[in-house]
């Protein structure tokens, strides 16, 4: 049987990964207090993302990790990281936040083959040259899963991160992180060419 967790839950409109790291403002007294139980207790808490009418029962589990400001009116800017994926079971009482037994969500036990690694860690690497201008080494860690540390570092809506979040097969994930690498470089390469075209009167120049 799963070990069960009771711990307290922060909904908001993102989305967290496992190893990903997220700047919070934090301003209402009762995720103050979160923060001071659980860095207090040296305890995890919860990220769900919240629709607005609810939020969704499967979730990252996350650590406050630093303090970046301390407003004298009580609001901090602080940046947690991701850890594990959870599903909520029942909430819990007794305290100013949400809070509710919570249970880990395992993977399965699947890894995605060596090609389709080497294929998503190479559309990163050109992505990033093709954004940035230079190439940086991919995030590989041998504690998280490559869909999550890769898709970590990419700007994208909730919907899909939620969904990268509660499928737990690498392989399919692996897939959905390959599409959406590839999307975003056809995007940067239209751009690049506009931007030619656009110096160029809508001609591009011959190298």
């Amino acid at each position: 049987m799963p070990e069960l967790d009771d711990l307290g839950l922060f909904p908001l409109g993102l989305v967290l990964l496992p190893g990903e790291r997220a700047p919070l403002h934090l301003f209402e007294p009762r995720y103050r207090q979160l923060l001071a139980d659980c860095v207090l207790d040296d305890r995890p808490f919860v990220i769900l993302q919240d629709h607005g009418d609810g939020a969704s029962p499967i979730g990252c589990r996350a650590r406050f990790i630093a303090l970046g400001r301390r407003f004298a009116d009580g609001r901090m800017n602080v940046t947690v990281v991701g850890e594990e994926i959870v599903r909520v079971l029942e909430e819990t009482s007794g305290r100013m936040y949400l809070s509710a037994w919570v249970e880990q969500v395992p993977d399965d036990a699947a890894d995605a083959p060596e090609a389709a690694r080497a294929e998503v860690l190479d559309l990163f690497a050109r992505l990033v040259a093709e954004v940035a201008g230079a190439a940086t080494p991919p995030p590989v860690r041998d504690d998280i899963p490559l869909s999550y540390a890769i898709a970590g570092m990419i700007e994208m809506p909730a919907e899909p991160k939620q969904e990268l979040l509660e499928c737990r097969d690498e392989p399919t994930r692996l897939a959905m992180v390959h599409d959406i690498l590839a999307a975003a470089l056809e995007g940067a390469d239209r751009e690049r060419l506009a931007a030619a075209r656009a110096r160029t009167n809508g001609k591009v120049a011959l190298p």
